[in-house]
């Protein structure tokens, strides 16, 4: 398989008559790349898929354009501003290493005094001198750590103790050595933490933790050091600087709490809210006293930003419809798509149906290795030049579903960066999926809108005023609160939703409040998960907010869709069975036009049926309204089809049973309004089978023109 050689992004995702989308493009090879526009119609080209389809677009920007490379650059760091030059220099600060199997790792770095760990093993260097600790540090351990320069002696010392974890380990004393190297004075410049300056080359590359750095104009002993990071009211004559992490969590800042006041930042976005030398298990939430959590994470392989610079900017035209557009890069036989979304030019402008775009979801999702590097989803081959790209290029950074290279769950993603499955002619997941539901919406002629997860967060149910009806996508996974308050608040006032997936409406999330490109999750005790945040872990840094399913913080999916995620399982999909709720007279409108049968969707490009890979039931239990009918439930899964672990509170063997089963349900709500929720993500592969002559369409076409018709559903019992 050719490797690509054209890859990009575009910021942002979500633009509007008279916005600029910025794209950045990186070429591996010599030459130029064409561009151009084009509407995505469906993304699915499998030779046994729904069929792909585009269409060209006029743009300013098409044409030919000179290819580069723009590389990338991963590593968390944090950046110690405007330090003087100094004669004499000690830093003493908490070490947590969470790797040690590396070269080199660099702890903190000044004017060519860096403070690293080379093999286990604390030392320093400066310029052509250096030293190695003879004690190796200890993985998953707080140790107290001093680094001290004289310039005029040239005396260079590395001084670290190792704090006990429990009652089989007790603190070491001191263990303190020193040599003499060139002396001279450092001259004055921005130091930095977990990366250093090597030839004028920004080098990051610590996986730990870091807590509390103080530097002081002058040599200090290991009392003196100790006593300083004991202390939270710093003082000393000589003090330089006193950076505080438990201040500003839910930022890229932290201050200096010295009279300095040079107050510094992060970058790459390594991990705060994270247990600091003090946590003692008495909170659990950091608000609650944030000196617990007194520590910064950092990563070797943390991206939320490539920053890239743009080879082209476009201002979107204020009569290009809204939909589901991307920018078509061609070099040689390499293509890329970049895409993104365009929304109505303003309320004038509506159509009465919204295409709501999850985008939350592709981020959490973005750039995943779980279908072709032994996830959950198997182990297989990549089976397309994205696959291929991302297993050879780790720098791209990861989805919310692996791990670090240290083995700590990924907690941030973000859209600054190239995104190589969430594109077309790529695995059916998450956005090529839901290409199948637009390719629907143009199959059978229905105008709509495109607004995204994005935009629900930022504007809340403000968006959603006017639309009669609001479609989802695929597989609606992830939801910050401020997007589950505005489609409630929406449905409360009488909208119509088609939630058209499976395993919706199920992690809690957090944007990033200085940059909606970036989310965040934090996996607590429960759920189906790729992995689990660690004690006292579980508050999101970015709100305070707890994290987890919305199952677990008493917002199950039921409530709002009437129904809820019940089981995984990628071995195939199957069909639905009819159920007596289908002949209800309140679901007339619905069944018109089926066939006479008790089967329906036992067709489709995902698995070979409407229903599977995850999918949810009714649960009354778990809030799924009493009035909500059951139209139809899948039967007859494949082996590989398990129930969700939330619901296993016993080990056991038998994971399937009655509850695994997806539901087919419509409700009505108090205002008028409408649910109708298919209960699968396999379903929208159904749709364009047989050009749209079948069960699965029919169905979701009779929902459609009713919900489309503004007159009010009757309550039921009202």
């Amino acid at each position: 398989m050719d490797e690509k050689q054209i890859v990009a992004y575009a910021d942002p995702w979500s633009v509007t008559a008279g916005d600029t989308l910025d794209v950045m493009v990186s070429c591996h090879s010599a030459g130029q790349y064409s561009a151009e526009l084009v509407e995505l119609i469906c993304g699915d080209s499998r030779p046994h898929g729904t069929g792909f389809a585009e269409r060209e677009v006029p743009a300013a920007f098409s044409g030919v354009h000179t290819g580069r490379f723009q590389a990338l650059r991963p590593g968390s760091y944090a950046v110690l501003p405007d330090l003087p030059s100094l004669g004499k220099v000690s830093l003493c600060l908490y070490v947590y290493p969470t790797l040690l199997a590396r070269d080199w790792q660099p702890v903190a770095c000044g004017d060519g005094l860096i403070l690293e760990i080379r093999n286990g093993h604390l030392g320093a260097r400066l310029d052509d001198g250096s030293l190695q600790l003879s004690a190796k540090m200890h993985l998953n351990r707080w140790h107290q750590v001093l680094l001290t320069y004289d310039g005029s002696s040239g005396r260079l010392s590395v001084a670290q103790r190792q704090f006990a974890l429990g009652i089989a380990e007790r603190t070491t004393d001191w263990h303190q050595e020193a040599v003499t190297v060139n002396g001279r004075q450092l001259a004055a410049c921005d130091w930095l933490l977990a990366a250093a300056l090597v030839d004028g080359e920004l080098k990051p590359g610590y996986n730990g933790r870091l807590e509390s750095p103080r530097l002081v104009g002058d040599e200090l002993s290991t009392d003196v050091a100790e006593s300083l990071l004991d202390s939270q009211a710093v003082t000393h004559l000589a003090l330089v600087g006193a950076w505080d992490f438990a201040q500003g969590i839910h930022t890229e800042q932290f201050p200096d709490v010295s009279p300095s006041s040079r107050h510094g930042w992060t970058m790459q976005m390594p991990a705060r809210a994270v247990r600091g030398v003090r946590w003692n298990g008495s909170v659990q939430r950091w608000l609650d006293d944030p000196a617990q959590y007194g520590a910064i994470h950092f990563h070797e392989d943390d991206l939320v930003d490539a920053g890239w610079t743009p080879d082209f900017s476009w201002n979107v035209p204020g009569d290009l419809p809204s939909g589901v557009y991307a920018v078509k890069l061609t070099l040689g036989g390499s293509v890329d798509y970049v895409p993104f979304f365009v929304r109505p030019a303003d309320k004038a402008a509506r159509k009465a149906v919204a295409f709501l775009a999850s985008t939350a979801t592709y981020l959490a999702y973005a750039n995943q290795r779980l279908s072709f590097a032994g996830g959950i989803m198997g182990d297989s081959r990549p089976k397309n030049p994205e696959d291929a790209y991302l297993l050879r290029h780790p720098e791209l950074g990861y989805s919310l579903y692996e791990y670090h290279a240290d083995g700590s769950g990924v907690h941030f993603s973000s859209r600054l960066r190239p995104v190589l499955n969430m594109k077309p002619r790529t695995t059916t997941w998450s956005f090529n999926a839901d290409t199948n539901i637009t390719n629907w919406l143009h199959g059978i002629e229905q105008p709509y809108d495109v607004i995204t997860d994005e935009d629900l967060h930022r504007e809340g149910a403000e968006l959603l005023a006017g639309y009669q009806v609001v479609i989802t996508g695929t597989h609606p996974e992830y939801h910050s609160t401020q997007m589950l308050d505005a489609l409630e608040s929406w449905l409360d006032s009488g909208g119509r939703l088609m939630y058209m997936g499976g395993n919706g409406f199920y992690w809690r999330i957090a944007y990033c409040p200085d940059n909606p490109a970036i989310i965040e999750v934090r996996r607590a005790e429960d759920g189906t998960r790729a992995w689990i945040a660690e004690p006292g872990e579980y508050y999101h840094q970015f709100t305070g907010e707890y994290g987890g399913l919305w199952r677990r913080l008493g917002r199950p999916p039921n409530r709002m869709v009437g129904v809820g995620f019940a089981a995984q399982g990628f071995d195939g999909g199957t069909y639905y069975r009819l159920q007596p709720g289908a002949l209800d007279s309140r679901v007339e409108f619905i069944m018109q036009g089926v066939k006479d049968g008790e089967v329906i969707g036992d067709y489709g490009t995902q698995g070979g049926g409407a229903a599977g890979e995850e999918i949810d039931r009714l649960d009354e239990s778990l809030g799924s309204p009493p009035h909500a009918i059951c139209l139809a439930s899948s039967e007859n899964h494949r082996p590989g089809m398990l129930r969700v672990t939330e619901e296993i509170h016993m080990s056991q063997t038998d994971l399937q049973g009655p509850m695994v089963r997806a539901d087919m349900v419509f409700f009505e709500t108090p205002a008028g309004g409408a649910v109708f929720s298919t209960g699968s993500i396999s379903y929208a592969g159904a749709l364009a089978h047989d050009d749209f002559d079948n069960d699965i369409a029919r169905i979701t076409g009779n929902v459609l023109r009713r919900f489309l018709d503004e007159t009010p559903f009757p309550y039921p019992g009202s």
